[in-house]
């Protein structure tokens, strides 16, 4: 059965808001995290996307034709879905919309193929993956910066129960903290 690992970009009190990447997530840019970030996305054979996340991400990586940043190709070429109640079109390359019976669509993509399915930001999927029990990791690439204020990925009313699997130590301070379902 395939895994789906999320990669969660965030402050250090929980803000994983793209708005204000520029403070809380541009100025620790290094070649250890950049190295990360591109290890974690090859490491997969599908991606699953909310809405806001590939309709942020769509028009920027689709105008890229030289495997740019070492991922452009990768993110391209390599099969997305996306999670939407709203699409009605996905143009991004290799896209399907999942918008019928999610968490069933969701559960036979687990279970056919082989590979990694890669979500990347997707907050409010994210969410909804861990609470249906689907998610099987959740790396956290935490910048220390406080911001105070943002769009939180962690919000009133979610709950999980998790366990470290790993630490990783990168440079200017970052950790990306893996987690996997307790028990």
């Amino acid at each position: 059965m395939r895994k789906i690992i999320a990669t969660e970009w965030m402050s250090l009190d929980g803000i994983f808001d793209a708005t204000l990447m520029a403070e809380w997530f541009n100025p620790y840019h290094s070649d250890s995290r950049a190295t990360l970030i591109s290890e974690n996305i090859h490491d997969c054979s599908a991606m699953l996307y909310g809405r806001n996340t590939y309709q942020m991400l769509y028009p920027y990586w689709s105008a890229f034709k030289n495997n740019e940043m070492g991922v452009a190709d990768k993110l391209n070429k390599t099969p997305k879905y996306v999670v939407s109640g709203t699409m009605e079109e996905a143009a991004w390359e290799n896209s399907t919309i999942i918008n019928d019976d999610i968490i069933e669509t969701l559960k036979g993509l687990k279970a056919s193929g082989e590979g990694n399915i890669l979500v990347q930001g997707s907050g409010t999927l994210v969410r909804s993956l861990l609470a249906a029990g689907l998610l099987d990791e959740l790396k956290v690439m935490i910048q220390p910066h406080i911001m105070g204020n943002g769009l939180r990925f962690f919000t009133e009313g979610m709950f999980a129960s998790l366990q470290c699997k790993q630490v990783k130590e990168l440079d200017k301070g970052v950790v990306e903290v893996t987690y996997v379902p307790a028990g």
